[in-house]
């Protein structure tokens, strides 16, 4: 221990007698450990950390797939659901979710709280317990005994002031007065969903019904048995899936189901983008240590006597090896130190510009996990830079170490190709890492040019939930044309249409239709197409374009015949080479009416920028046959298109609605463009981090190339006396040292540009409308490192230049 005390206070002595290049080293590794530390903390609570149920591992969602109509993920329907609960052999439970927005109401102004209609056993699958009170009672599935509510600790915080006595109160949601039995834990989350009420899921009427077994609308969470893997689960869950299609052969032929573990379900495509990232920050931290590595090798040369003469007076090369080490771990702890408050202020940023879905946003933090990871990296660190160094000094010629002097004699050529190597290592690391940025980079821009299929700008839009308690049938109709009509009277108003999903909101539905005068086939065979309920102007407000027809208009309604517009992509694939003008349709819903197709429309990226057109459909509003227009308009979408700023109508439109019912919320006020923006946001969060790991990288591998070059200028000075005192002009030694670092720029462009075209495969799926091996990302990287390293030449060979033959001369 003693040794180890000396040792450390020798290492720090050592640090501080040279601060220049010390503080060098401990910024270089700050950054490099910072970058680290701060994705290290994100992933560790997005991939790493468990979820914070009861037994994680064993928790499923279960899906219904249709590959034939390229469906990989839908909801279940209800008759399914029930049938799933009672035929598996594979789970020991069971629940069903249903999330919807509602309107809380009494005692305050109205306020829009998400919330889920779940199955009373979805508490217990996820191992959770009431912070106060109670969950559900199995029987509180039954009609007449299903009014309670269980509230979220934020809810209860935000809504009741936290009182102690909250139990046993009620809660107006919708015009419906629930009993508060219970309020869950602060950090309690209901999977992925937003929701902070719940109240208990009852099976109506209507999903009774065996007609409505293709209405999908449930989420499925489970629990495997104990012994029963997913894999397992699966097979049986497939087999259900075929016995009920034999069953019902008219809806559920041709569907099959999907086992998915709950942290894949969560984590998503999330997963590859922190993988990448972490991949970008480990080349940061590698080119980090080999500058230091190289900082540390040009301290030795000027050691080498200080080594050898300690080694003389009988040091052993093991306690010379420590020594070296204990700086160099020193040097580490110190760049882990400054990058730990770097790190801290990289989760800051992080949660502040990070994209608004990266799932378990507020578990990031600086926690003792990350300053666990973050010391191990420090000395893992010291270990790795400071192990060549001190090899190499411990087993220098103590002979010959001994007799030389000069300058020209500190540095062995061993170490001089040493050097040489961590240089080409360093910049071919560069590469690698500049190249995936590139990458990233083009494919965001790419993307962002993307046409999304409608006029972004000056466009507001708004949410509006009508309860069922208080609205149904022509009511729902009546009470939007009454809200358009108020809206289209506003100032700075040009359309007012409304909605049901607007594009990239990340809610969407999809129907089945039949096409009139075609083979009737069953439900499972029929098309599909994405369903819209929109009102005759969302088109103008939207800037959507008409392709032929005419769009839905005003003088539409109850009292006219059916209308419906499509979009291009379904005209094009269901009738190729005919006109569907003037066909007629009929939505999958009991009660639905033939509707006259009057109108093709521009495809919209509905889902993604990046993601293909699906088919649409859009029926008027007030068509939509009167026992479904509280389900189906309960929450529609208001879109204005302006003449000025877009926000400046959020409170008069407020008023509007205030006016026509004050027990209504507006929620989701959002322009266009907001919406456009946050559908790139992963991208954008990638090619943001991995460019600017990428340009720390390319300072420091420049750096690095600089400090071999100068040290190589300074360590030839004699020989370059020579050159010129026989009549090397300055162009000859400027060519002569920029060889040297060209040499060395190539070989790692080299080196680089063939480990990049392996490894860029890896983020393939990342990329949109770009190859991984696009040509031009690899020219214009090649490019751009190698003027970086010519300007890192530059500045010592324009210094040898200025040399003056008698004074290099000198020095032999």
């Amino acid at each position: 221990m003693g040794a180890l005390v000396q040792d450390l206070r020798y290492g720090w002595r050592m640090l501080v007698k040279s601060p220049g290049p010390s503080l060098i080293a401990v910024l270089a590794l700050g950054l490099g450990i910072g970058a680290n530390s701060a994705i290290f903390s994100v992933v560790d609570a997005v991939l790493l950390r468990p979820l914070p149920y009861k037994d994680p591992d064993r928790l499923v969602v279960v899906w219904e797939t249709k590959l034939s109509k390229g469906i990989q993920q839908e909801y279940v329907s209800a008759p399914d659901y029930h049938d799933w609960v009672s035929q598996n052999r594979v789970f020991d439970q069971m629940a069903a979710i249903k999330t919807q927005p509602a309107v809380l109401t009494g005692g305050q102004l109205p306020e829009r709280v998400e919330t889920a209609l779940i199955a009373p056993s979805a508490f217990s699958v996820l191992g959770v317990k009431a912070a106060r009170g109670r969950t559900f009672l199995p029987e509180e599935d039954q009609p007449g005994k299903n009014s309670v509510a269980v509230l979220s600790h934020g809810l209860w915080q935000r809504r009741f002031g936290g009182e102690a006595d909250v139990l046993g109160k009620s809660v107006i949601v919708d015009g419906k007065s629930f009993l508060i039995v219970g309020v869950t834990p602060p950090d309690f989350r209901l999977l992925d969903t937003p929701s902070e009420l719940w109240v208990p899921y009852t099976l109506d009427a209507r999903e009774e019904n065996a007609n409505q077994r293709g209405f999908r609308t449930l989420r499925v969470i489970a629990h495997l048995k104990p012994g029963v893997s997913r894999d397992q689960a699966q097979s049986e869950m497939r087999s259900i899936e075929d016995r009920l299609a034999q069953q019902y052969p008219d809806v559920d032929i041709g569907w099959s189901t999907k086992v998915v573990s709950l942290r894949d379900q969560l984590v998503g495509d999330v997963g590859a983008t922190l993988w990448t990232l972490t991949a970008a920050v480990v080349f940061v931290l590698l080119i980090a240590c080999v500058n230091v590595a190289n900082l540390l090798l040009a301290r030795a040369g000027s050691r080498e006597k200080e080594i050898a003469l300690r080694a003389a007076l009988g040091a052993k090369p093991s306690r010379l090896a420590r020594q070296l080490l204990t700086e160099s771990v020193l040097l580490g702890l110190a760049g882990g130190v400054l990058g730990l408050l770097l790190a801290a202020s990289g989760v800051s940023i992080l949660q502040k510009f990070g994209p608004a879905d990266l799932p378990r946003m507020k578990e990031i933090g600086i926690d003792w996990r990350v300053m666990v990871f973050t010391g191990a990296v420090s000395i893992l660190t010291g270990i790795i830079f400071g192990l060549a160094p001190a090899i190499g000094s411990v087993r220098a010629d103590l002979n010959s170490v001994l007799k030389t002097s000069g300058r020209g004699t500190t540095g062995s050529r061993s170490r001089a190709r040493l050097r040489n190597t961590l240089v080409v290592a360093e910049i071919g690391s560069c590469v690698v890492l500049l190249t995936g940025a590139g990458l990233l980079i083009q494919s965001f821009v790419r993307m962002e040019n993307v046409n999304p299929g409608f006029r972004p700008d000056h466009v507001l839009t708004m949410q509006i939930t009508l309860p069922e308690s208080r609205y149904d049938g022509w009511q729902v109709a009546a009470f939007y044309q009454r809200l358009l009509d108020r809206s289209q009277a506003l100032p700075q108003v040009r359309y007012a249409g409304l909605a049901r999903n607007l594009p990239l909101s990340g809610v969407d539905a999809s129907l089945n239709f039949t096409v009139e005068n075609r083979p009737v086939v069953a439900s499972a065979d029929q098309p599909r197409a994405k369903y819209r309920a929109a009102s005759a102007d969302y088109f103008a407000a939207m800037g959507i374009p008409l392709v032929r027809g005419r769009f839905l208009e005003r003088t539409d309604g109850q009292k006219t015949p059916g209308v419906v517009v499509i979009n291009n992509t379904l005209a094009n694939s269901l009738w190729p080479n005919e006109d569907p003008l003037g066909k007629r349709i009929k939505a999958g819903f009991d009660d639905s009416i033939w509707c006259t197709i009057v109108g093709i429309a521009g495809d919209v990226k509905h889902t993604g920028l990046d993601a293909k057109v699906n088919p649409e459909t859009y029926y008027h509003y007030q068509q939509v046959p009167p026992a479904l227009m509280s389900f189906v308009e309960g929450t529609m979408t208001l879109v204005l298109r302006t003449n000025g700023a877009p926000e400046s109508l959020t409170g008069p439109v407020r008023n509007e609605v205030r006016n026509l019912d004050p027990n209504l919320a507006v929620f989701n006020v959002k322009t266009m463009e907001t919406l456009l923006n946050g559908s790139v946001a992963q991208p954008r969060f990638r090619a943001l981090l991995v460019g600017v790991f990428a340009a720390v990288a390319l300072i420091l591998a420049s750096i690095g190339l600089y400090g071999v070059i100068t040290y190589s200028v300074t360590q030839r000075t004699n020989e370059l006396g020579v050159r010129m005192a026989l009549g090397a002009q300055k162009s000859d030694v400027l060519g002569l040292i920029l060889g040297q670092g060209t040499r060395l720029a190539g070989i790692g462009i080299g080196i680089g540009l063939v480990t990049a075209s392996g490894l860029m495969r890896v983020i393939s799926k990342l990329l949109f409308d770009v190859q991984a091996s696009d040509p031009a990302t690899f020219v214009a990287t090649a490019g751009v490192i190698l003027v970086v390293a010519m300007t890192a030449c530059l500045i010592p060979a324009l210094r040898a230049m200025r040399l003056d033959p008698v004074v290099a001369l000198r020095y032999e």
